[in-house]
Parts: C-alpha cells; structure tokens; sequence
C-alpha cells in the first residue's frame, strides 16, 4: 500500500502559492476560535482547535469537485467545529455568528434553535465554475444527518439526467465515537446501494 498508493498518491506536491493558501485558511480557522475564546469565555460552544485542518481539507475538496464538474456540494456534521466551519468554509458572514453570541438574533430566522445546530448554503467560486453549497441543519442526535444529507442529494440527483447526476458530491463528517455507536450510520450504508436510495458514493 506504501509503495503503490501512500507513495504517490497519499504525498502530493503543493507549489508555494498553494502553501500560502492553505496557512491562510489554517490561520483563519484558528483565529476565529481565539476571537471566540476570548470574547466570549462563558458561551457554550464546540470549537475545531485541534482539528483545524478540517477546513483547508474541506475547501481543498470543493475546489477538486469543483474543477471536475461538480455543481452542488451537500455537507452534514455534528456540532464540533460547525461554527468555524460555517465562517471559513460556506462564508456566513462573521458578524452574524458574533451576533447570535451576543444575543441579537434575527427575528425572522423563527427556528430559535442554538446557533451550532443551524445550516447555511451559499455559492463558492471554483476553477471549474460556481458550486453550490449547502450545510444541512443537525439536531443534538449526532448522526441522524446522514440520511437526510443523502435524501437531500438523491433528490438533487434525481432532478438532473443520468450524464449529470454526478454533479451532486455528498460529504458527512463523523465523530469517532458516532461512527460505530450508533446505529443510523450502519442502516445508512445499509440502504447505500439499494437502488432506490444509492447516489454514487459519499465522501
């Protein structure tokens, strides 16, 4: 495996413009969390330190389906790290998320749901052109987002003719623990490719 995939595959060459790229993102990533930390102590929130890499991979993904012709992205994760990643990744506006902290809420959002369950979509520019991104809303039940994020993308899917179906690229991001614990995941990958609710794959 070394040898033939970690050699090559698993090692890729970065030019220097993409290193800067990707210690810009680091550093945003992180200094979202510091802001945070230190603005507001006593707020309950799930922060990605430590695992601040997960933005540059998640932006590093959309810009490869991007430029490999795919048009819609539909994420689903449990609350450790959404905030940041609802800043760095789909681009929420960073004054809305410090207003939810300070308690000014948008009257007309009506969910009154805890700011790290909701979802967001935007559009982002890629290589290959506009992809659309979408974070779907998690409730507390950690992994029950999966299917949804797979019913989400089947319709998505099922809207487009079979040469385009593969726009649609699903991405679910799991806590170790979840994963194996919980039973919605095992019937997820189950259904994942029974003809009725296959979509060609989830990252």
């Amino acid at each position: 495996i070394q040898q033939r995939i970690e050699s090559v595959v698993g090692k890729p060459t970065f030019s220097d413009a993409e290193k800067r790229r990707f210690l810009s993102e680091l550093t945003a990533a992180e200094g979202l969390e510091r802001y945070l930390g230190a603005k507001f102590p006593g707020a309950k929130r799930f922060s990605l330190e430590g695992g601040d890499s997960l933005v540059t991979m998640l932006k590093e993904m959309i810009r490869h389906a991007g430029k490999n012709g795919t048009r819609e992205v539909v994420l689903g994760m449990a609350h450790r790290g959404r905030l940041n990643v609802l800043i760095n990744v789909l681009g929420k506006k960073p004054e809305d998320l410090f207003d939810e902290f300070a308690g000014k809420h948008k009257e007309h959002l009506g969910t009154g749901d805890v700011k790290y369950h909701q979802g967001f979509s935007s559009d982002v520019e890629t290589e290959g052109g506009l992809v659309h991104l979408a974070l779907a809303f998690n409730p507390s039940h950690l992994e029950i987002v999966s299917p949804v994020v797979i019913g989400s993308v089947r319709a998505r899917r099922d809207r487009l003719d079979e040469a385009r179906s593969n726009m649609v690229l699903p991405i679910t991001i799991h806590g170790d623990a979840a994963i194996t614990g919980q039973g919605v995941v095992q019937e997820t990958l189950n259904m994942s490719q029974a003809r009725g609710y296959e979509v060609g794959g989830t990252v």
